[in-house]
Order: structure tokens, then sequence, then C-alpha cells
């Protein structure tokens, strides 16, 4: 598929048949009368982009007139595409339906290897590769090392890990993202689980927390200095207090990639000042 008919398919929209099928006018300007600009723009490729379209839709048994044009037809023919691939029915190709017309469905254990979905997955491979996430060669097979690398990326960009290849994660792999920092603690934590990560985001609060109340110049020190076992669930207590504070106090996260850990310096002031803290939350209850 050339980049100017994934660059212009948002013109294809305007040509609308039945309202009931497309978004709400303001998306619809946003998304659908705004293409992506660049030096050679053409209105020949919204041409272009019709014209593959109509002849993926006739190659996939969907579509049986090739005329040009976006016509009902050819809407019609989207709809019963994407009805029969699990996509939002609308009648609009975006991004998804593009991936999906043009890309296969890849998962591990596949029964049957054809040419043209080992071409697939060397592809897949060879972007792998190319932002870390997969070490090896491309070779066309969709090997362990392969879902892990996808497991990897679908984490990294906020997809579903189940390490298939369906449309979203084509759409994202092909470009429909932002880039990711190579130096952001992100990239340094994507292979570990969702639940990990969550874990440790706590494990990492409550830490912090617990800095603060052994560290305060103005808690008891001493034989007064409170057991460990009533800091842990008063520290892991006031992790559901800090968002509140955030929102009440001038602070703004930190967002230097280089300090990660500077986002948690509200969690430091928290146990810190975590006596006057408990004791304004004993007067409201």
């Amino acid at each position: 598929m050339t980049n100017k008919a994934l660059s212009f398919v948002s013109i294809l929209f305007g040509l609308k048949q039945s309202r009931r099928y497309f978004p709400e006018e303001k998306q619809v300007c946003v998304f659908n009368k705004r293409p992506i600009l660049y030096r050679g723009f053409s209105p020949n490729s919204a041409q272009e982009s019709i014209n593959e379209l109509q002849e993926q839709l006739q190659t996939q048994g969907f579509l049986s007139t090739i005329s040009g044009k976006f016509d009902l037809e050819t809407e019609e023919a989207v709809i019963k595409f994407q009805e029969a691939n699990n996509l939002q029915v609308d009648g609009i190709v975006g991004p998804l339906s593009w991936a999906c017309l043009f890309y296969p469905r890849l998962y591990p254990n596949q029964k049957s290897m054809s040419p043209k979905l080992q071409d697939a997955v060397k592809e897949l491979q060879t972007i792998l590769n190319e932002e870390g996430f997969f070490k090896k060669e491309p070779d066309g097979y969709f090997s362990r090392e392969t879902e892990r690398g996808v497991k990897r990326f679908q984490r990294s960009y906020g997809l579903k890990d189940d390490g298939i290849v369906g449309a979203a994660t084509w759409a994202v792999l092909l470009g429909m993202r932002q880039k990711i920092d190579n130096n952001s603690f992100l990239q340094l934590v994507y292979f570990l689980p969702p639940k990990s990560l969550f874990l440790c985001e706590q494990l990492l609060m409550v830490s912090f927390i617990i800095l603060g109340i052994y560290s305060s110049p103005i808690g008891p020190i001493g034989k007064d200095t409170p057991k460990w076992y009533i800091v842990l669930p008063t520290a892991y207590a006031l992790t559901c207090v800090v968002p509140f504070l955030l929102e009440c106090l001038p602070l703004k996260p930190s967002k230097q990639t280089s300090l990660p850990l500077l986002k948690y310096a509200p969690y430091v002031l928290t146990g810190i000042f975590w006596k006057p803290i408990i004791n304004f939350l004993g007067t409201l209850f």
C-alpha cells in the first residue's frame, strides 16, 4: 500500500451517503476534513486511495464493481468487511480498517504459513528489530522470540499484550503512535507485565512515604519513633491522599525523563508531614 493512500484516506469520508454511519460533525471535521499534509500533496492521492480500497475489497470478495468512487456500494462493502473482521462498523476506512485490509492477522503456532504470511512476519520482525524489541535477524517465522518481542511492543504502547498482531497492533507498528524516548524509564521496564508495573509503582509510593516519615524533622525521634507495623499501613493509606494534595497544591509532576524518580517527591513530602495530615483527616471523620 502506498504512503499516499495512507496519508489521504481521510479525504474519502466526505462522500457520505447515509449519515447514520458517520461520527458527529466535530469528529468528522477533526479527522476527515483535515488530511495529513506534506510536500507533494496532490488530490490524485485521494483517487489512488479509492482505487486501492476497491481493489482490495474486490479481491477479498466484498465488492463486485470497481467504480473509482466512494459510492454507496463501496460503503456497504466496507461495512461487510468491518463486520467480518470484528472492527467498528461505521463504513469509514480509518487506520484500523486499512491495516486489516493490507496486513494479515499473525499469531504464534499458525498452522499454515503461506509466502504472504511469511512476508508479513518478516516485515513485523524488521520493525521490531529496528526498535530494539527483537534481537534476531528477520526470518519470516513467528517464533517464541517474535512473540515476546510483540508483547513487549504492545506493553510499551498500551496495547493488549496477547502476542497477537491484529489490526490495532499493525496500525501502531506502522506509525500511528508517538516516538518513545530511548532513555525513558518506560523503555527500561517495558519487559515487565502490567501487574508487575502496578506493584512496582505502589512499592515506590509506599517507600518514599516511609522515607519521609523516618526523615521528618518535625516528627518524633528516639524512643517515640513509630514502629514499622504502624508506619507501613500508614504509608499505604497515605498513597490515596497524595492525588488530592496535588490537586490542592501548585505542584506539577516531573516530566524530566532523565530524573524519573523525581515525580515521587510529593510522596516524600507527604511522609514528612504525615502527622499533621493524619490529625487533619481525623477532624473530618
